[in-house]
């Protein structure tokens, strides 16, 4: 894999997915399931102690504090919906019964009614009011009402008609004589309210009906002063006779106003006729031609046309007889036209005087008929006008009376439901009896009860415990750092179902342990970080000692080595050598001190370590000097390798006990932190990150290496199937 050679210290590098300044810690993740699966034999432990807890404070508590509890029980019934029904139909909806219930529940339980109650002289025989008697051995009402608002309960019974009132104490009698007690003075309470609401109702609804009458009276009597006033008798039958007449008038308007628009029509019609504007109509000319003077001048001119024909016939054409004779026709043609004109002016003359007078006529006769039409509207208006006041006068009586017969109507129902019993809203259905068994202790209640307390105790120790460790223990508490990458996760190899004997090399000694597995998938996390950050050269750290950073990096060696690329492992922990053994080397042969020291070159340093993988290892113990690491021999290493292999991984001393770790980490291009589970704090991971992001080298991620007690949780499952395909 070809990759670019690593930078200077002095260039700058790109700030892009690389933390800066100390990492934010998110709220820590509890897994819940996770935690009680694996304090499953605790919780079936503290579960037994709890059986015996109940079972010891039932007989303690059925020795010093015994209690006796009874109910009484009122019934909501429905109002009938009216006076006749025999049996009441409920018709409420859940939720005003549910509301009803719960107000009289709190009505039931009113300091008033209760005081009342203890009044009555049954109270005093009972065991319980002994505890309320004063210096003198009277029994006091009030200090009994003080308990007894805090002991007594009430409330409505779902999806019920029914209400209860429930009492405790430490003596069976007593239980019915105070609820019995309590219970009859509520409902004598609520029978007196009801008989209150009643005859108030019947007074309100008397008052009306007395106020109804005297309206009804007035209306009668201010009817009758109009209909006098006006001289009104017979109302409907006068209203008639003018409706007709009045419909007579306007249809004779009618008919004159088109008689009278025909005749002026015809006078103008005949007028352009006279004057010349408009020709005669054919029936004009008919006319004219009928008259005796026009046949006969027609008779004389068809004479004259048989003359001449016969003239024609006799002396041929040319002949002056002929000529004479159509002289004779033309002359006589002409004198018949004259006299038709004549007559046609006369008969003309005529239709427009007998027009003109029709038209006088009708417009005579219309202005009568309108003038009469106005003065019979106007009568009928006003006669409508009083009319209209008279009927409503009317009405109003009728529904004066309507509203008095239903006053009486609902006078008489409520005199009816005052004397049914069943119109009640509220009956005992069940009075409170003598009990024959405590209602507490009982052990049915006391042994769970014991369980669930002791249960809840240790649950909740546990998870305090667990929100108050601040180890890191699995992934999730490094994926509360803000900044932090998570890599992946190696298991411990007491967890992994194929047991491998040692996990420095796992990948190459057992290539199908779940180890092996999830160092490659770290691994290929790596390079898909390197290749988009051109990295080559990766210091892997840890915060503390025994986190297992030589074993990882030897995993990721042979990871990356296995993919065909050329990968250099580096020992730069002078302190604690232990990658030479990891890898199979001799550790007292020349490595990285001698090279920084200039006692030999690159080739003497290298050596392979199977599997693909070289490794420098740190070299003889005096050479082995931490200052080396800030010098330009290292840096010129750095360099030199990067540029012969695909990956130099260098496995670097803990950073908590070695300065050198941060002076190595600002060199390389890369840094991966190695975080042991169970070891670590979180605190110290956060600030670990925080400097790696303040160095040069790019921030890649972190391992999580060895986590536990995953037995019978998801990573548990996770592993053995990895596991079983593994191996199938």
């Amino acid at each position: 894999m070809s990759i670019a050679s690593p930078k200077s210290p002095a260039d700058p590098r790109s700030a892009q997915s690389r933390p800066r300044g100390a990492a934010t810690p998110n709220a820590p993740q509890i897994d819940a399931i996770r935690v009680l699966r694996q304090n499953t034999k605790g919780i079936l432990a503290s579960m037994v102690v709890g059986l015996g807890v109940g079972f010891v404070a039932n007989l303690v508590c059925d020795f010093v504090y015994p209690l006796y509890s009874d109910t009484v029980l009122f019934e909501l019934q429905p109002a009938p919906e009216e006076v006749t029904d025999v049996i009441s139909r409920d018709s409420r909806t859940e939720e005003a019964v549910e509301r009803l219930g719960q107000t009289e529940a709190s009505r039931i339980l009113s300091r008033e009614l209760l005081v009342r109650a203890m009044n009555h002289r049954d109270i005093t025989t009972t065991k319980w009011s002994e505890w309320y008697l004063d210096s003198s051995g009277v029994f006091v009402p009030e200090d009994a009402v003080d308990d007894l608002e805090e002991e007594l309960t009430a409330g409505h019974r779902r999806r019920t008609n029914y209400f209860s009132l429930t009492w405790s104490t430490h003596v069976a009698e007593d239980v019915p004589v105070i609820l019995n007690r309590v219970a009859e003075t509520y409902i004598a309470t609520r029978k007196a309210a009801d008989d209150e609401k009643f005859e108030a109702n019947r007074q309100t609804f008397d008052k009306q009906l007395r106020e109804i009458d005297g309206q009804i009276t007035s209306l009668g009597k201010e009817i009758s002063k109009f209909l006098t006033d006006r001289n009104m008798t017979s109302t409907s039958e006068e209203r008639s006779e003018m409706l007709l007449v009045v419909e007579d008038t306007a249809r004779r308007l009618g008919e004159t106003k088109s008689l009278l628009t025909l005749s002026q029509s015809r006078k103008k019609q005949t007028e352009d006729k006279m004057e010349g504007r408009l020709e005669p109509s054919p029936d004009d000319i008919r006319t004219a031609e009928e008259d005796p003077i026009i046949q006969r001048a027609n008779t004389q001119v068809q004479e004259l046309r048989i003359s001449a024909e016969t003239a024609r016939k006799k002396f041929g054409e040319g002949h002056s007889a002929i000529r004479t004779s159509e002289a004779q026709v033309r002359a006589a043609e002409l004198e018949r036209d004259s006299i038709k004109e004549q007559i046609l002016k006369r008969n003309l003359n005529a239709d427009f005087k007998t027009f003109s007078d029709q038209v006088q006529s009708y417009e005579s006769l219309l202005t009568k008929f309108e003038k009469d039409y106005a003065t019979q509207s106007e009568r009928l208006k006003d006669f409508t006008a009083n009319l209209s006041t008279v009927d409503e006068l009317k009405e109003r009586r009728e529904r004066l009376l309507e509203s008095r017969a239903k006053q009486l109507e609902v006078l008489a129902n409520i005199d009816q439901l005052k004397a049914r019993e069943d119109a009640r809203a509220v009956k005992i259905a069940k009075r409170a009896q003598t009990p024959r068994e405590k209602s507490f202790p009982q052990l049915k209640y006391m042994l769970p009860a014991g369980a669930v307390l002791t249960l809840g105790v240790f649950v909740a120790f546990v998870f305090i415990r667990e929100f108050l460790d601040t180890r890191v223990r699995y992934a999730t508490d490094l994926t509360a750092i803000s900044g932090l990458r998570l890599l992946g996760s190696v298991p411990d190899l007491a967890e992994d179902p194929l047991g491998p004997k040692k996990i420095e090399r796992v990948v190459r000694d057992a290539p199908k342990s779940v180890a092996a597995e999830l160092s490659r998938q770290i691994a290929g996390q790596v390079l898909k970080a390197c290749g988009q950050n051109s990295i080559k050269t990766i210091a892997c750290v840890s915060a503390l000692p025994g986190a297992g950073t030589t074993a990882f990096v030897s995993n990721l060696a042979d990871s990356v080595a296995a993919s065909g690329r050329k990968v250099l492992v580096v020992d730069a922990n002078f302190r604690r050598s232990h990658l030479a053994a990891a890898m199979g080397v001799d550790a007292g042969s020349k490595g990285l001190g001698d090279l920084l020291r200039g006692s030999c070159g690159m080739s003497d340093v290298v050596r392979p370590a199977q599997g693909g993988v070289d490794i420098v290892t740190a070299g003889t113990s005096e050479n082995r000097v931490f200052e080396l690491f800030s010098t330009p021999a290292f840096d010129e290493f750095l360099r030199s390798a990067a540029t012969q292999y695909d990956l130099v991984v260098l496995d670097v001393p803990p950073v908590v006990v070695a300065g050198d770790a941060l002076t190595i980490a600002n060199r390389v291009d890369g840094t991966i932190i190695v975080v042991r589970a169970f070891q670590e704090q979180r605190g110290l991971v956060q600030r670990i990150v925080g400097q790696l992001g303040e160095v040069r080298a790019q921030f890649i991620g972190a391992v999580l290496n060895r986590p536990r007690n995953t037995a019978g949780g998801y990573l548990r499952k996770n592993y053995e199937a990895m596991a079983a395909y593994s191996g199938s």
